[in-house]
């Protein structure tokens, strides 16, 4: 179990170092010890975000994650969520990364 949290740790800054390079996405909980990371696009409805990355077989999670409060806490309703384990890698963080890169196309997608 150590082997794997240490595995799903460094795969979360890896995540972390690559989604601070895209433009326009806001990481709500850097500083948490789990494999999830919760982000948005800004300007772009979580769900939105979740279609959009789904075109591209990415499976995200997206809405309150039964966090009802979370509204109060961070000052949003709604993220997008991302789950590392150990069945995860970096290149599946890279696609994840390319992918947000080319979201000026998102609504295309969307709608």
């Amino acid at each position: 179990m150590n082997k794997i949290e240490k595995y799903v740790s460094n795969l979360r800054k890896y995540a972390i170092s690559k989604l601070k390079e895209v433009p326009n996405i806001r990481i709500y909980n850097e500083k948490s010890d789990s494999g999830i990371l919760a982000f948005n696009i800004e300007g772009v409805f979580a769900q939105d975000s979740s279609i959009y990355l789904n075109n591209y077989n990415i499976y995200v999670r997206a809405g309150n994650h039964c966090t009802k409060m979370l509204k109060d806490e961070i000052g949003v309703k709604n993220t997008v969520r991302v789950s590392m384990y150990l069945y995860n890698n970096k290149n599946d963080i890279d696609k994840l990364i390319e992918v947000l890169n080319r979201s000026e196309d998102i609504f295309k997608i969307v709608i």
